[in-house]
């Protein structure tokens, strides 16, 4: 543990500090957050064309179609996940092309078959640059787990989402079906619910086809209001008299 005395000498140290003066020296400094590239906050790094990022994010967002905040945080740290795990992919290929671009020792250099050179190249280039290609694995297979479980989250919330939608939908079509057996006026929004009469009609056609594809006309027409209100009221019943037998 440090010292009082140490303590004084640090906080005089660190007022002394500005930090740094020239150029180039800031130029270094403000690389600081970004020297990576991949675990950085920002997505792009200084100097980086913005357009190829935001036209990767657009379709990916297009794809995903998050709705409310949550999903949206999600779709968007899918979207920068995946930005950098590319990104880790190219600087490999940059990594292994250097030596191309370096003297080459003269046994690699004397090897004339194109083929064979490029492969003693790119085993050349794992070996001098091996602790900078594995700490980019290692940060790639950081990114991988990272995308890995925002996609998981996603795709649970999304569900859940779906899941609250149908039951929703469900609870508008019974009232829908209510006042229609009724003969009476049904306005969704009277009931708390978003979906215009359009929709829950659709709706009703819709898991009619689905459970029965042989019958296109939806619910067998019932035609005077007292069977209407009979033929709604029997599940009701059945529903009472087996909860009476319970």
């Amino acid at each position: 543990m440090a010292t009082s005395a140490q303590i004084l000498t640090n906080r005089q140290n660190a007022q002394n500090s500005t930090g740094p003066r020239t150029a180039e020296g800031k130029r270094a400094s403000s690389l600081n957050s970004t020297r990576h590239g991949l675990t950085s906050q920002l997505v792009l790094l200084p100097g980086e064309d913005a357009a190829p990022y935001n036209a990767f994010s657009a379709k990916l967002l297009t794809e995903l179609v998050p709705e409310g905040t949550l999903e949206q945080m999600l779709a968007q740290t899918i979207c920068e996940a995946q930005w950098r795990i590319e990104r880790a992919r190219k600087n490999e290929a940059n990594i292994l092309a250097l030596p191309h671009f370096e003297e080459l020792p003269a046994a690699l250099d004397a090897i004339e078959d194109p083929a064979r050179r490029n492969a003693m190249i790119e085993a050349y280039a794992c070996t001098k640059y091996e602790k900078a290609l594995r700490n980019l694995h290692i940060q790639e297979g950081r990114l991988q787990r990272a995308l890995a479980k925002a996609i998981e989250d996603f795709q649970s919330l999304q569900q859940q989402r779906h899941i609250a939608e149908h039951d929703k939908l469900t609870a508008a079509i019974n009232a829908r079906k209510y006042h229609q057996a009724l003969e009476l006026p049904f306005q969704p929004i009277d009931f708390g619910f978003v979906f215009t009469t359009g929709q829950i009609d659709r709706e009703i056609e819709l898991r009619h086809i689905q459970s029965d594809p042989e019958n296109t006309y939806g619910i067998p027409h019932v035609r005077t209001k007292t069977e209407r209100a009979a033929r709604f009221a029997r599940p009701r019943e059945q529903n009472m008299d087996a909860s009476r037998s319970l």
